[in-house]
């Protein structure tokens, strides 16, 4: 239930601020974003290929992408708080965690790449225990693909994070919450699906809703934990 309400908030955030979440779209894009929207192609296109294919090379590509990434979290960051936000909010956060975001990527998608060549190893096992274990490692894909929602939020606002810091926090929002996690991706293949089904939006909706969604991600999961803390 909680992950369903951080996708409407997302949602209604992103219509909310309508066309500048489009201007902020483009920056991405021309920014970086390319390369996500490159390794999302490239892995998809191997995958059909064979799943002895090299497609868990992929989420490499993507590493150039993680400044535009966090960019676009500094701006989400604003929207989804509903205070003022322009195109110097997008600067920003390029400006202030492009290096950071760049190693952050860099070990991000070197494990997400270490976690798909485990399930396309134990998948490759033929019947029997050692193939069973493909599910264990879908199952962390899919938690890790959970925390990278929220990895750009996190490095957006922490006041000068470390790169471990960064990791161990979303790694522990991730795991420390898995049906979230997992309803939160399954969501998030929803919105991109009704993204592509509209076609036209796809490049214009896709990369700021995704923001929106790791940003509100981490409210919910503060908030949820501030309580616990209190009690």
């Amino acid at each position: 239930m909680r992950a369903v309400i951080t996708a409407w908030r997302a949602t209604v955030s992103f219509y909310n601020e309508l066309l500048f979440s489009m201007v902020l779209c483009l920056m991405w894009w021309a920014t970086g974003g390319i390369f996500a929207g490159l390794a999302i192609f490239v892995g998809y296109a191997l995958l059909a290929s064979g799943l002895r294919s090299p497609f868990w090379l992929a989420p490499l590509i993507a590493i150039p992408a993680g400044p535009a990434n966090v960019a676009l979290a500094n701006a989400a960051r604003q929207v989804a708080r509903d205070r003022h936000v322009d195109r110097g909010f997008f600067w920003d956060g390029f400006r202030t965690h492009w290096r950071r975001a760049l190693a952050l990527y860099a070990v991000a998608m070197a494990i997400m790449a270490l976690l798909l060549l485990n399930i396309q190893f134990y998948a490759s096992q033929g019947a029997g225990l050692l193939q069973a274990l493909a599910i264990l490692w879908a199952y962390l894909a899919v938690l890790w693909c959970a925390a990278m929602l929220c990895l750009p939020a996190v490095l957006a606002s922490l006041k000068g994070p470390t790169l471990t810091g960064a990791l161990r926090t979303v790694a522990l929002l991730a795991f420390a919450n898995p049906l979230y996690g997992l309803v939160l991706v399954l969501l998030a293949l929803l919105l991109t699906a009704l993204c592509i089904v509209l076609v036209i939006p796809l490049p214009l909706a896709w990369p700021f809703l995704m923001a929106l969604l790791g940003e509100h991600a981490l409210m919910l999961l503060v908030e949820r934990a501030g309580k616990k803390g209190a009690r």
